[in-house]
């Protein structure tokens, strides 16, 4: 489907806040989660990152941050990407790393080397209606073309592992490159890790 992609305005905030809460679930949930919810939770994707309103306008103002916003023919947000540029040491972009396995060197000196510039894809969410639809992709095509350097992305194994997640970035041309254990809120957590590594 066609949608309207631009960089976000502090306007937009308040539509992206909404595009997440469409796809969030909180941490203290997860062990009232029944085996049926889980599995659809798994099948179509979730975003775990409590934030609010004032989170998206400092990050609409960071000249290193990038929010792709989708609108739809009425001017409303379906969806959005947030692409952090400039990042040098993954463990410093999330503070949930733990230990990290890499694949092989190349991943290593990516992710850990303090000189090594890479860009950070920290959420995508589309409105549950406009999913399926290639808005998410198209959101990321149109951030990729301003990024030089290779892109790495976070997707929860445990304790909900987000199937649909990996299924879109294996589609977008990441790669599974790492696993991380971390803990949050007092409840561990393991990680995959993939990289775009944007080899034009």
């Amino acid at each position: 489907m066609k949608s309207n992609i631009r960089v976000a305005i502090e306007e937009d905030a308040e539509g992206i806040l909404n595009a997440l809460k469409q796809n969030l679930i909180e941490i203290r949930e997860v062990d009232e989660i029944s085996q049926k919810q889980r599995k659809k939770l798994e099948e179509e994707g979730f975003l775990r990152k409590e934030v609010d309103i004032d989170y998206y306008k400092k990050l609409i103002e960071d000249p290193d941050v990038d929010i792709y916003v989708a609108k739809n023919n009425d001017g409303n947000i379906i969806g959005f990407a947030i692409i952090h540029r400039k990042k040098y040491d993954i463990t410093k972009v999330r503070d949930v790393v733990g230990n990290l396995s890499f694949e092989n060197k190349k991943t290593n000196d990516l992710l850990i080397n303090a000189k090594t510039e890479f860009a950070y894809l920290d959420q995508v969410s589309i409105l549950p209606e406009y999913k399926r639809k290639g808005v998410g992709t198209a959101i990321f095509q149109k951030g990729l073309l301003k990024i030089k350097t290779p892109v790495v992305a976070f997707i929860v194994e445990k304790p909900i592992f987000n199937k649909a997640s990996v299924y879109w970035h294996e589609n977008n041309g990441f790669e599974l490159s790492a696993i991380s254990g971390g803990d949050y809120k007092g409840k561990a957590f393991k990680f995959q890790v993939f990289v775009h590594w944007n080899e034009k």
